[in-house]
């Protein structure tokens, strides 16, 4: 058995930790004839794969969280405080951390399209980022992100569904006009009475198109 140099083990370690993965060199992994100090499987050893004198380095590379149940969230950047979570649906299957996380992921993009986040603190996150016009934004434009946190393992062909049903969904809210009032409700009060009324109408009814959104995204992951 080929033994690794001390400088390619550092590398390996170092290039781990960037994903948030660890690197135990003073806990060695000790195989035994009848197993090991953790769970692995014997057949490893009656294959000769792993060699019971040898004393093995122990890395460990965190999964990607799986959801514990499908949500689409809409994130946007509010004007002084940055991205924020608009609104997240199931209602209630965000807690305050999760929700700053997943509407931080919007710094991470410059251009309209559709992107993979995957880390360890945040489940596997299908999104699309997007721009509505805004007469109330800087630049005439809200910066809107929806996010897809799915309860099952996601594959290409799932993921390129998904990405066209972001499209269409951003496709349609590009087209609704003063849809952008639907941002302000948190600013509700800062506002005339006569433009209230319509930041109350638009914000429901763009979280009734949201709740139609994760309708698909449903229908859709269980299909593929």
């Amino acid at each position: 058995m080929n033994v690794m140099i001390e400088k390619d083990r550092k590398e390996i370690i170092s290039e781990v930790q960037k994903f948030g993965g660890i690197g135990l060199r003073r806990q060695s992994l000790r195989v035994h004839k009848n197993g090991a100090k953790f769970p692995i499987s014997k057949t490893y050893i009656d294959d000769e794969l792993l060699d019971p004198e040898m004393v093995y380095t122990l890395i460990l590379i965190p999964e990607i969280k799986i959801a514990t149940k499908t949500t689409v969230i809409l994130s946007y950047f509010a004007r002084r405080k940055g991205p924020l979570v608009f609104y997240a649906y199931p209602e209630s299957t965000l807690n305050e951390v999760l929700s700053i996380q997943i509407a931080n992921i919007m710094d991470q993009v410059f251009k309209e399209g559709f992107f993979v986040h995957r880390s360890s603190t945040v489940p596997s996150s299908l999104n699309y980022y997007f721009e509505i016009p805004s007469e109330w934004a800087r630049g005439n434009k809200e910066m809107l992100m929806i996010s897809i946190n799915l309860d099952i393992p996601t594959n290409q062909l799932l993921e390129e569904d998904i990405q066209e049903i972001c499209a269409d969904f951003a496709s349609r809210l590009k087209n609704i006009e003063w849809l952008f009032k639907a941002l302000y409700m948190k600013e509700i009060d800062k506002f005339p009475e006569k433009e209230r009324s319509d930041i109350k109408k638009f914000n429901e009814s763009l979280k009734a198109k949201i709740k139609e959104f994760y309708k698909e995204i449903i229908l859709s992951s269980k299909q593929k």
